[in-house]
């Protein structure tokens, strides 16, 4: 006790520092100066055309698009709103006009194996005439083949032979005939219930022929004995199976008379089938379309009666001798062009927004018979974008690919081996039977798009994804804030009005729209090139500069715009604020305290990012459980911000722990934090509360620091700078401004100040204070009036510091942590 009261009175005789360092006005925001834009309005400019800002990610693309190797593909990494997909589409477009080599792809049926359908290459424009000289050759056969078929020579040689084969056929039931009449037996013929006439035996009583049925009714009738009708059954048994073998024989010379039939008129047709095809191989030198068209020629002529006269003029329904419908036929005879090239000026650029398996692989689709049952064919086989881009470019978006685990597997083999092998996504739900295509060959290059998170993930946990995207294009999302840029700035405006119609912008609201874009990025010689959103901020403007019936979008259009976006998406900062000056949420602006003070947050809603102050107090006694994060305890704590608490333990020990070592329980905590906290920024106050709640000196409550910390005492950089200072300033101006408020701040984040013009004006007026800082020192200064200490050989402060008392303090918590242990 008696210690503490002296060092109250060492605190009372110190006076603040006068050597800080305060920022001037003009450090505190960067202005726009519109005289640089020689224009009345953006309508005299020349619209902007190019991608500006994006060298590198250009240099990138362009290497990707044009080496041919396989896995020289494209993973873009940039934030949504950089033009990526614009600035790809032009890089593509200025390449791909020097592409000419187009191919076009058909599938074939697979005369041999129709399971697995033939695939033929040819060059662009030549699909499509194979397709036609196919289609034209069967629409000649179909009439000309049909014209044959009714000449007199083809009817007479033909007749010829039917009459052959009848004449055969006679011969063999006269002579069976013959044969079993001298036993009393005669060859006949019956008809059944459904009218069709078969050959049969029929016994002779009397000479008149019987069925054999008949004979139990003549035996009944005493017209036959039981032995005579036996005798004939026997006897009919024996000549019923010769019946049989001459069947046999009767159904060997019908096949023999169909050979010989098809024969025949295969040997007439051929001259003008081959002929036909002949045309079609003079087209097209291919071997591999030689020999399909020979296996076509070879399956047409043994279906010849496809174009006999009396299918010539029926439907497709038509049924042939085979059971097979005539259009079922005739469809195995044509071309399915899966990729047609005919119009193609340069290499095809393709963007897939939905890349399904189906919309990126294609697929095989299936049909039903007229039984109901499931079919499919080479005719039902249907390309993708992937096909659809052979010989170019296929833009994807990598958060869709990713979605579904079999796109991603299939993607990654036809990148990995280059053959893309078209079939169903679930052959398992298939029924009936299913189709294996011939393999395509793929020559594409694959633009996948993405972030920074997934490309670092794809790459640790894909072994292959650096032998699939050798190229990496990282899009900026800000660059140099030069002259030359911010005249794009305005030639982006016009394109912007010109394009869709809006009110041009003159020299003042270009330069609004500049301080804005500066703005996004947190760095003053920085500029935003997200257009996008941009854009969307003209669009806005556009539209209250019409609501006000201004012609010309100004400078104050462009704040009032700003103004009213933030009026849209404030709610939740107005609640907080309003908690704060209720006295709900307890923020002191105004006195000091000891183990208190006020920390600068960030809150983020996904609309809005705003800042608030936020109570960090510390409690410390003796004992030896160190630092206790409250945060963490309460699983509040992100794992950045447990690692600063970690850091404050080391800098302590750094500090106070060379002569003895440490012995103290401390807590730290977020007043009034109901959910999580993460980041650093906080660190460097949560060492001065803990500095304050050991020295006991109290802190000056009117002023806020935000600033990271490391275990020498430097102060280090943070994120959200302008929104923590504005947060702080709301509270206090609300309040009253005092002359005594003000924020504390790393020196590094000087160069990213864009305060909004009130907090300019009063830190102009001496109403609010800025302060950067270098080191931790300083900070205690400026909150503890009072100097921090250099630290002696002994590893001794000096009296009247800050840190004389916060060792004594550490001394004396050491003698009551020594003492309770010697009881113990």
């Amino acid at each position: 006790m008696q210690k503490r009261k002296v060092a109250t009175t060492k605190t009372k005789r110190v006076t603040k520092p006068k050597t800080h360092f305060e920022l001037k006005p003009n450090e505190l925001r960067w202005r726009c100066n519109h005289r640089m834009f020689e224009f009345r309005t953006t309508a005299e400019l020349e619209p902007l055309t190019g991608i500006v800002g994006q060298h590198r990610a250009i240099e990138a693309i362009r290497l990707g698009a044009e080496i041919g190797s396989r896995g020289f593909n494209i993973f873009v990494m940039s934030l949504l709103g950089t033009g990526r997909l614009t600035t790809i589409q032009q890089v593509l477009r200025r390449v791909a006009n020097h592409h000419k080599d187009f191919n076009d792809y058909c599938y074939v049926n697979n005369f041999k194996n129709p399971d697995m359908p033939r695939l033929l290459k040819f060059s662009a424009g030549d699909g499509r005439k194979f397709q036609r000289a196919m289609d034209d050759c069967i629409t000649l056969l179909r009439r000309r083949i049909p014209q044959l078929f009714e000449e007199a020579h083809f009817r007479k040689t033909r007749n010829e032979l039917i009459q052959t084969y009848r004449e055969q056929e006679t011969t063999l039931l006269e002579e069976f005939d013959a044969q079993i009449r001298p036993s009393g037996f005669a060859l006949g013929q019956i008809t059944d219930e459904d009218g069709t006439s078969k050959q049969e035996i029929f016994p002779l009583v009397k000479g008149q022929p019987i069925t054999i049925d008949k004979l139990d009714e003549m035996v009944a009738a005493k017209k036959l004995t039981l032995k005579k009708a036996q005798e004939i059954l026997e006897q009919y048994n024996k000549f019923r199976d010769e019946l049989m073998d001459l069947a046999r024989r009767g159904m060997q010379l019908g096949q023999e008379f169909k050979r010989a039939l098809l024969e025949h008129d295969k040997a007439a047709s051929s001259m003008i089938v081959h002929s036909t095809f002949n045309e079609i191989r003079v087209q097209f030198a291919d071997s591999k379309v030689h020999e399909y068209l020979s296996e076509c020629e070879i399956d047409l002529l043994n279906n010849i009666e496809i174009f006999s006269p009396a299918h010539s003029d029926e439907t497709q329904d038509a049924e042939l001798t085979s059971g097979q419908q005539l259009s079922e036929k005739l469809l195995q005879y044509s071309v399915n062009l899966i990729l047609d090239n005919s119009e193609a000026k340069a290499a095809p650029i393709i963007i897939e927004t939905y890349p399904t398996y189906i919309n990126l692989f294609g697929t095989i689709e299936k049909k039903y018979d007229k039984n109901g049952f499931v079919k499919t064919d080479f005719t039902q086989i249907k390309s993708g974008a992937m096909l659809r881009a052979d010989g170019g470019y296929l833009i994807v978006n990598a958060s869709d690919v990713l979605l579904d685990a079999n796109v991603w597997q299939t993607l990654k083999r036809v990148l990995l081996y280059g053959r893309l092998e078209i079939q169903n996504q679930d052959i398992s739900n298939i029924m009936g039977a299913t189709l294996k295509p011939e393999v395509i060959e793929s020559n594409v290059k694959v633009i996948m798009l993405g972030d920074y998170e997934t490309y670092s993930a794809l790459y640790e946990l894909e072994e292959d994804f650096n032998k699939m995207f050798k190229i990496a294009a990282e899009f900026d999302y800000e660059t140099d804030r030069a002259e030359k840029m911010m005249q794009n700035y305005a030639r982006f405006v016009s394109k912007i009005c010109s394009e869709e119609n809006f009110p041009h912008a003159n020299p003042s609201g270009v330069a609004a729209i500049v301080e804005w874009a500066v703005e996004q990025t947190e760095d003053k010689n920085k500029i935003t090139i997200n257009f996008s959103e941009v854009a969307d901020l003209i669009r806005e403007a556009s539209f209250y500069a019409r609501q006000d019936s201004k012609k010309i979008i100004s400078r104050t259009i462009i704040e009032k715009t700003l103004a009213m976006r933030r009026r849209r998406t404030e709610l939740q900062d107005d609640k907080i604020k309003n908690q704060i000056y209720q006295g709900t949420v307890l923020i002191d602006t105004v006195g000091k305290r000891i183990g208190q003070i006020n920390g600068l947050t960030v809150y983020s809603t996904g609309l809005i990012s705003f800042g608030k102050p936020a109570r960090i107090t510390v409690a410390t006694g003796a004992g030896n459980a160190g630092i206790v994060n409250i945060e963490r305890e309460s699983d509040f704590s992100g794992s950045i911000h447990t690692k600063g608490v970690f850091i404050i333990t080391g800098l302590l020990r750094e500090l106070f722990a060379q002569r003895r070592p440490l012995a103290l329980s401390a807590s730290i905590g977020f007043e009034q934090n109901y959910g999580g906290i993460d980041g650093d920024s906080a660190s460097a106050a949560e060492m001065i509360a803990l500095l304050s709640s050991l020295s006991r000196v109290p802190i000056n409550q009117s002023i806020a620091i935000t600033g990271s910390i490391n275990q020498k005492g430097d102060i280090q950089p943070i994120g959200g700078v302008n929104e923590k200072i504005k947060g702080f300033f709301e509270i206090c101006a609300k309040r009253g401004l005092n002359g005594k408020h003000g924020v504390i701040i790393p020196h590094q984040n000087i160069a990213d100040l864009m305060l909004d013009y009130d907090i300019v004006e009063a830190v102009k007026n001496k109403k609010f204070h800025i302060y950067p800082i270098k080191r931790l020192e300083e900070a205690v200064e400026l909150l503890m009036d009072m100097k921090a200490g250099e630290i002696n050989e002994g590893f001794t402060y000096p009296s009247g510091t800050l840190y004389k008392l916060v060792d004594e303090r550490l001394d004396e918590l050491y003698r009551v942590a020594f003492r309770h242990e010697l009881r113990m």
